[in-house]
């Protein structure tokens, strides 16, 4: 059902507020159909006890000298995997989930489809060298855990997990001495990657105006200053510390600033398209010949754009 009516007609709303780019995935030739109630920048946790046990420099360090890369953290992924530990997890990938590499090829610039959805650009030059940095780090430097591994950062098994600040609450209170830190920059230059999730309403249900009235309220200033405690905002009157320090306790406000904020406002969202859950299915299938140690990444990916090509 389209929104933009019942958004801008509902008392108090302020419609306005949600952000242009949060709100572009969910638009239409100007018209709103859903409501991103999530808009939340991946981010990088490190474990630092784990990094200096391997000798290698922090996260933060990196950053601070402006020498975070996605290189960098490879190389570092791989010194801790080669001290005993694990390296750097993808947290939620399991070698099935492939979009949550893109945290590490939009790095490369590299994306799955054109921005219009038609054309597949899995097998551009920008994804081949994406996927062939991603395939060395599991196959030839053990810097990303192998298939069949299932190690977990947040009980300190690993130096460094790609993820959301939803995932802070995970972390103990008295365990390893930890951070959070923005994306490195890749080839492509710095950037961020924001996962979301939205609710609209079916046109066809029973009563769908009530139900877009009731989005409406639940998205409304005050309760989204509500949904802020476990989702970052669309709303640029509430991306700020005042509203997600207070709610995120075990993050710096310069962890907020960084990642949060920072990501926000400079992000690209995750592609989708349209039937997803097919087009995903795809994909996945078509991947599984990229995870393993002899795979021609190259010809893997020419596959992937073959497979797709009647569903774009």
């Amino acid at each position: 059902m389209p929104l933009t009516e019942t958004f801008e007609g509902t008392e108090g709303y302020d419609y306005g507020d949600a952000t242009e780019q949060a709100t572009a995935l969910w638009r239409v030739d100007g018209e709103v159909y859903a409501y991103p109630f999530s808009t939340s920048p991946f981010g990088i946790f490190v474990n630092n006890d784990l990094i200096a046990a391997a000798g290698a420099q922090s996260p933060a360090e990196m950053v601070a000298a402006g020498t975070w890369t996605w290189d960098a953290a490879l190389v570092t992924a791989a010194a801790v995997a080669g001290n005993g530990a694990e390296g750097l997890i993808p947290r939620d990938f399991n070698y099935q989930n492939w979009q949550i590499l893109a945290p590490i090829f939009n790095g490369w610039g590299a994306a799955p489809w054109s921005a219009d959805g038609a054309t597949c650009t899995m097998n551009a030059p920008e994804m081949a060298a994406a996927m062939t940095a991603v395939h060395d780090a599991i196959f030839v430097t053990g810097a990303i855990p192998g298939p069949g591994e299932a190690p977990d950062f947040f009980t300190g098994d690993a130096a460094m997990t790609i993820t959301q600040i939803s995932r802070a609450p995970l972390l103990a209170e008295d365990g390893f001495d930890w951070d959070l830190v923005p994306l490195p920059s890749g080839t492509a230059g710095d950037h961020a990657v924001i996962g979301q999730a939205a609710i609209g309403v079916f046109q066809t249900g029973a009563n769908p105006q009530v139900a877009a009235d009731f989005l409406a309220f639940m998205s409304n200033p005050e309760n989204s200053a509500r949904l802020a405690q476990f989702f970052p905002p669309a709303r640029e009157s509430l991306l700020n510390l005042d509203t997600l320090a207070p709610i995120n306790p075990r993050l710096t406000p310069e962890q907020i600033e960084a990642v949060v904020i920072n990501g926000n406002s400079t992000g690209s969202v995750i592609r989708g398209h349209t039937n997803f859950a097919e087009v995903q299915q795809t994909v996945r299938a078509s991947r599984d010949a990229l995870w393993r140690e002899d795979a021609d990444v190259e010809a893997v990916l020419n596959d992937t754009c073959d497979a797709l090509a009647g569903l774009l």
